[in-house]
């Protein structure tokens, strides 16, 4: 039997302004984020996750539910007293549309490399008190590498790689979530 309380493999493009507004808030990313990374949630799990109070998470996960960005998860129950509401994140991945405002795209960008600082930040964390083993060690990696080539050439290697990362998606023994930041830039040298 599947595990209902998985995201379903699937990303949302967000291509109006108000869409973008209430993603690109430092929280909501953050809500989303957790949402995804760390599964299903009450606004006061959230809370503790994230070091807010939970008034302040159920304000955002309405407005992140009115945008479609999260989805209630009713077979997580609804706790001891039936009061409980539990959340899911509605998609896999966001992604900004071409023509997004670059200011909005700019505050989205700031909110998103928080979020996954964190993740990196933790992980160092983790790994400094011996908590991965030599070879979760080894296969974590950041990198970088400058190519040239064309529009089309770059949606095609962003199209292989969101493949790859798909195939990669396999829970095994010994299998952890991992997250895959993808940054696709064209840039001009300076003169």
């Amino acid at each position: 039997m599947a595990d209902e309380s998985r995201v379903e493999k699937s990303e949302v493009v967000l291509t109006d302004a108000a869409m973008m507004r209430a993603m690109a808030h430092p929280l909501r990313m953050h809500i989303v984020g957790s949402l995804r990374l760390d599964g299903p949630a009450t606004s006061a799990i959230l809370a503790r996750r994230l070091g807010t109070d939970s008034g302040q998470t159920s304000h955002h996960l309405r407005l992140l539910a009115r945008h479609g960005f999260v989805i209630e998860a009713p077979e997580q129950g609804r706790g001891t007293h039936g009061r409980e509401r539990w959340w899911k994140a509605a998609h896999e991945s966001t992604l900004w549309a071409d023509d997004a405002d670059a200011e909005e795209l700019a505050a989205a960008n700031r909110a998103s490399r928080a979020v996954y600082d964190q993740v990196i930040d933790q992980f160092h964390a983790e790994a400094a008190h011996q908590r991965w083993s030599a070879e979760w060690l080894d296969a974590a990696a950041t990198c970088d590498y400058v190519i040239r080539t064309t529009p089309n050439g770059l949606q095609r290697l962003r199209e292989r790689i969101v493949e790859a990362i798909r195939e990669a998606d396999a829970p095994e023994p010994g299998a952890e979530t991992v997250v895959v930041v993808l940054h696709t830039y064209p840039r001009r040298g300076r003169r």
